[in-house]
């Protein structure tokens, strides 16, 4: 899921278009705890089947730090991409301040473009964005199949495509946290098996 979200081209032109660099360093740092859950995952199974005490204690240790990691990353994804979250705001002011830029700025122009037309929206508060600096309204914000005017800001109608994208990335997360508590469970098991075994030598 982080993989699709950070490469796939739609996402990479809305990101780099609104500067949601934060976004795409959270899905990164959620993709680097993954890897280190499934690193940590062999260790368990080496140490499970060589009986070694070593690897079973770095395996906890290690899951106890990805538990952290996977919580902290989820908490701070759901509070910068949910529609009541920071994303909200964030999204109103950034497509205000390129609308401001739209007319001499082609960079600006391409990346309200680009989000007004395949999002379908007008404006980061609403089509008033334009209209308040005296700008016509571009045909990005018309419906290119019926010539409607969108109704919908571009904050409300992306923070809730992007709100369906990370519900999926932290319910991962977080089911990874919650058979964690098992796996961790198990391994303490079998390191008071590996104790008594070694004990009745």
């Amino acid at each position: 899921m982080t993989l699709w979200v950070r490469f796939e081209n739609n996402m990479n032109n809305y990101m780099e278009g609104l500067s949601m660099y934060t976004y795409w360093n959270i899905t990164v740092a959620l993709m680097v705890s993954a890897i280190l859950v499934m690193m940590t995952s062999f260790l368990a199974c080496c140490g499970a089947y060589f009986r070694s005490k070593c690897l079973l204690g770095t395996y906890m240790t290690m899951t106890v730090v990805t538990f952290l990691l996977l919580l902290g990353e989820s908490a701070f994804m759901l509070n910068h991409g949910l529609e009541d979250s920071l994303l909200f705001p964030y999204i109103q002011d950034t497509m205000k301040s390129l609308i401001h830029q739209y007319q001499w700025d082609t960079a600006a122009k391409r990346a309200v473009d680009i989000v007004q037309e395949y999002i379908g929206c007008c404006g980061g508060y609403s089509a008033d964005d334009y209209t308040n600096i005296h700008m016509p309204i571009p045909d990005t914000c018309r419906d290119q199949v019926t010539g409607n005017q969108y109704k919908y800001s571009c904050a409300e109608v992306f923070s809730q495509y992007l709100e369906i994208r990370t519900g999926w990335i932290t319910g991962l997360s977080l089911s990874i946290c919650f058979f964690q508590f098992f796996s961790m469970a198990f391994s303490i098991y079998t390191w008071q098996a590996i104790n008594e075994m070694e004990s009745s030598k």
